[in-house]
């Protein structure tokens, strides 16, 4: 067991205060757009649209991922009204936000006449990535935490019993799932001409068809599917306050997302 004192606040402006698990938020979505910014110079497409996209990202992000945090945590936030805005304090729901940032993001591209399916291949390495970072203020400001645990690396923070970090599994699956689409991402634009390219992921042998990893969309449903995967698994240990049939919120939306993405895989590759 390890013990874990929460850091909720940085320090404080006059009567302002900056939150942790905030400036996490911020630090996340900064890393995640200045990556994206450099791919789409790299790929010529014009910085004014990115700037935009990222704009309406972080606003769908926010808007989604509280949303769907206050239906997953339904009865806390009606004891605790006050705590709706209290954004600061953490408590957003990852599915909620990449949610409504798809839908933003596509309300814009839509209205410029881009493609999208090339705009979200563009995003998704980073924004795997950016949940991960994310993590950090989770587990650095305690929220989002495990149910109760008796493994050597259980945390406890004064007052409570020992718990599962299931803030530390999401960032460690999270890098996981960012390594497994730059190496996809690599495969792809350099271009291999073999039918086949075979590799190796957690034991399991994966067949990419050259033409199915070219398609566009491919990289970002292929997130979809391993994001929904690793999430549906840690979702297990998580501690939620309602569940339906067994099953978290999260792990039905988990479920939802999973089987959109792998049938659209599967039909990418007819």
């Amino acid at each position: 067991m390890i013990q874990h004192t929460p850091i909720k606040e940085l320090f404080h402006v006059g009567n302002f205060t900056i939150y942790l698990w905030g400036t996490m938020f911020v630090v996340a979505f900064l890393l995640g757009f200045f990556l994206v910014l450099r791919e789409a110079k790299r790929k010529k497409i014009d910085e004014k649209h990115i700037y935009n996209i990222a704009l309406l990202v972080l606003i769908g992000a926010i808007a989604g991922g509280r949303l769907f945090s206050i239906f997953d945590n339904f009865g806390f936030y009606m004891q605790n009204p006050g705590e709706i805005l209290a954004l600061g304090h953490g408590g957003m729901a990852s599915y909620g936000g990449i949610a409504f940032a798809l839908l933003f993001a596509w309300l814009y591209v839509r209205k410029q006449k881009l493609r999208f399916a090339e705009i979200l291949d563009l995003f998704a390495p980073y924004v795997a990535l950016s949940l991960a970072v994310g993590r950090i203020g989770c587990f650095l400001n305690w929220c989002c935490y495990g149910v109760a645990s008796s493994m050597p690396w259980a945390i406890q923070v004064a007052g409570d019993v020992p718990r599962h970090p299931t803030q530390i599994y999401e960032l460690i699956t999270g890098l996981i799932v960012f390594f497994i689409l730059i190496k996809i991402k690599g495969i792809r634009e350099a271009g291999r001409e073999a039918r086949h390219t075979k590799s190796k992921a957690f034991g399991f042998d994966i067949i990419h068809e050259k033409s199915f990893i070219e398609k566009p969309g491919a990289l970002f449903l292929l997130f979809l599917a391993l994001y929904s995967a690793f999430r549906f698994a840690t979702d297990f240990m998580r501690d939620y306050s309602a569940h339906w049939l067994g099953l978290a919120l999260s792990q039905w939306f988990c479920i939802g997302i999973f089987l959109f993405s792998a049938i659209a895989l599967f039909l990418q590759r007819k």
